[in-house]
């Protein structure tokens, strides 16, 4: 499982970043502690990461340059939102627009999907979780590197609390199609409910429609995507 965050963690510790990795990214991220976790630091912290932590939780998982973490937070004060990501520039750049905003519940945290569920939050604490337009992995040999796969839905199902909601958003119809397919097997409920019931939305909880840099290209191009909220009953 991937491990990301390491650099900072040493920077953070007084030692000199690899000269390959001599970035300003890197050097501010030294400045972005009370905004900009690592993965070693999440597994520290998680329970202390916010202000308040009676809030509930919504976490973004490839969140990239924090964009929607930002218009959630701000419009949200009655939650907290954790937006993750792998690279250094993408949660830099994310963190450095909560810190000029003085936004105390929004962090940002270099970190793998994957590790955050299985290693770093407990059960049944997330409220909520958005991945927007994920790498497909279209090609069959670079499938296993998908996020969504069974064993991830699976611990998403058990990481949520009930009521909890998974929002996702791709343009990949075929990725979409198999995804629907694992999230109904793993126990979630679509938008759509039981017996055509309505169920609870994240624009009921957030707001939104928080669109993505990727969704607005798609969109002036006239290129569909497809997006579906599930629900843990």
């Amino acid at each position: 499982m991937r491990k990301v965050g390491t650099i900072i963690d040493n920077l953070r510790k007084g030692e000199n970043a690899p000269d390959r990795h001599e970035n300003p990214y890197l050097k501010e991220a030294i400045q972005l502690a009370d905004y900009l976790f690592t993965q070693n630091e999440l597994n520290e912290k998680i329970s202390t990461l916010f202000k308040d932590t009676s809030k509930p939780l919504i976490l973004e998982i490839g969140c990239y340059m924090g964009k929607n973490v930002l218009e959630i937070a701000s419009q949200n004060k009655q939650l907290n939102i954790l937006g993750i990501d792998i690279t250094y520039k993408r949660v830099v750049k994310a963190a450095r627009k909560l810190k000029r905003l003085n936004i105390d519940n929004g962090k940002i945290a270099i970190c793998d999907g994957r590790a955050f569920l299985s290693e770093i939050i407990p059960d049944k604490s997330l409220n909520g979780v958005c991945v927007f337009f994920p790498d497909p992995w279209p090609k069959d040999r670079h499938e296993k590197n998908r996020l969504l796969k069974k064993e991830f839905i699976d611990n998403l199902y058990q990481k949520l609390a009930p009521k909890g909601f998974f929002w996702f958003k791709t343009d990949h119809e075929q990725y979409f199609e198999e995804t629907n397919k694992l999230m109904l097997e793993s126990g979630f409920v679509p938008d759509d409910g039981l017996n055509g019931e309505p169920l609870p939305q994240p624009r009921d909880i957030l707001g939104g429609p928080y669109e993505t840099a990727f969704q607005k290209l798609f969109t002036g191009k006239g290129v569909p995507f497809y997006q579906r909220v599930y629900i843990k009953e």
